[in-house]
């Protein structure tokens, strides 16, 4: 017999919103003290070294648990579900980082390093080994497809797919709190070493700190600003709601309107029929349809940007967004000529109207702009915790700490307007479609008419009612 499921109370959902606030300053606040230390180790030409290990193990543990909590606040504080599915994504991606950063299929994550140091010299190694078992176990639960949709973005078509099976916000929760639990064996296991590394660093430069601190904190201040005046903004909260209110809804109508013309393709193929026409209408809807996920996951990063606790949880918001970014706007257009004759935006392209539509080349060239200044390196390492035996953790902190937000924003700003503007070009070009397709049917009716009125005239009722069938074919 089937146990039957029971539904959180909000008293429930609340405590655990709360318990992920707090395990987010808490992280950040053992992060920036461990990036400090490793810092100083450098200095010291310690790299290499079991601390230096160690302290990549707690600073990656540590900043998946800031990720991953992040989301889970957002997905419990929301109803809706665009918005929950976009961070069932995102808290699949982290996680799925966070193993690969800790142990990896390859042998080159954190924790096999580890235990391949303490084998060498002799140590025991059975508490961390426990550790990456149940890192592994997390790793298989991990939604590899998934994963590399939110990462890459995929065809309109199978991203829907993949969205619709995110029906169950309950999977993640626990998914997360084994996470929580693997994060806690790897407190353990650091805490006496953080003791010791705390009574031996009392000679580090007090002067340096502070210089280091204060570059991190102008760059706070004035990001902190920026986001207490949106915050103090209502319209702009209610804009927001009101933008994703409907995005679900938004999504299934264009993808039954996808799957009709998917569907009179095939019909109009069987009967061996011209459905050129067809197709052009088919890239229409892709391209209406990739625009829209890519407009709401940035209406959703945006609402995350609001809803965040420190200037940190902001930036991890806008790494999401340059994700989002690169990944959509390569399926739309591409970033080298390769990949642009793939893009959904080349099919456009073939549609005979499209010349002669308005903007067709200020979309194209604002498309160019965009995908002309993608940067690898910063995609890469705002996707991936590690890249081989390369550790990001650091380089992503630093980054997130020297994030200026206010320009970010105003490349969300950018991002959105694109989106809408694209949605208003797709209407235009359509509107020039059915009017050429109308001018061609005139064309081809004229001389029936001519015909019909002569046969009318000379009451010959034959060819009267012949041409009218005729008409209605065409």
């Amino acid at each position: 017999m089937k146990k039957e499921r029971i539904i959180a109370n909000e008293e429930t959902i609340n405590i655990l919103i709360n318990n992920a606030k707090k395990t987010i300053a808490d992280s950040e606040c053992l992060l920036h003290d461990t990036e400090l230390i490793k810092v100083e180790i450098c200095n010291n030409k310690l790299q290499g070294s079991y601390l230096q290990l160690v302290l990549e193990l707690l600073s990656g543990s540590l900043l998946g648990i800031c990720e991953v909590c992040s989301n889970l606040k957002d997905m419990l504080s929301s109803s809706n579900t665009y918005v929950k599915r976009y961070h069932m994504q995102m808290i699949n991606l982290s996680q799925y980082e966070w193993c690969i950063y800790l142990g990896g299929k390859d042998q080159n994550g954190v924790l096999a390093i580890l235990i391949h140091y303490l084998n060498e010299q002799h140590y025991n190694s059975l508490e961390l080994k426990s550790v990456l078992e149940k890192v592994r176990q997390l790793g298989m639960k991990c939604n590899v497809g998934l994963r590399s949709m939110t990462a890459h973005y995929d065809e309109p078509n199978i991203m829907y797919k993949k969205l619709l099976a995110l029906n169950d916000e309950d999977v993640y929760v626990r998914r997360i709190s084994e996470q929580l639990l693997i994060h806690d064996m790897i407190l353990k296991y650091v805490s006496p070493i953080l003791q010791m590394i705390k009574e031996g660093l009392n000679h580090i430069d007090k002067e340096d700190i502070r210089k280091s601190s204060f570059e991190f904190n102008i760059q706070d201040i004035l990001n902190a600003k920026v986001a207490e005046a949106f915050n103090n903004k209502e319209e702009l909260d209610i804009m927001i709601s009101h933008q994703i209110a409907n995005a679900w809804n938004d999504i299934e109508s264009m993808k039954r309107l996808f799957d009709t013309c998917e569907k009179i393709i095939e019909y109009l193929k069987s009967r061996q029929i011209d459905y050129n026409k067809l197709i052009e209408m088919r890239s229409l809807v892709e391209m209406q349809l990739a625009v829209s996920f890519m407009r709401h996951d940035l209406i959703c990063s945006m609402d995350s940007y609001l809803n965040a606790q420190s200037n940190t949880e902001r930036s991890i918001c806008f790494m999401y967004v340059y994700r989002i970014e690169t990944a959509a706007l390569t399926h739309l257009y591409g970033y080298n000529e390769e990949r642009r004759q793939n893009s959904i935006w080349n099919r456009i392209k073939t549609i005979p109207e499209y010349k002669s539509t308005p903007l067709s080349n200020d979309i194209e060239r604002n498309l160019k702009i965009l995908t002309s200044h993608f940067d690898g390196t910063r995609r890469n390492l705002y996707t991936h915790y590690r890249e081989g035996s390369k550790l990001n953790i650091s380089d992503r902190w630093h980054c997130a700490n020297k994030m200026d937000h206010p320009k970010e924003l105003m490349q969300i700003l950018q991002l959105v307007t694109l989106c809408k503007n694209i949605h208003q070009y797709l209407a235009s070009l359509l509107s020039v479609m059915n009017t050429t397709e109308k001018k061609k049917n005139d064309e081809i009716l004229e001389p029936i008419r001519s015909i019909k009125e002569i046969a009318y005239k000379n009451n010959l009722q034959d060819i009267v009612k012949m041409s009218g069938t005729i008409y209605l074919i065409v």
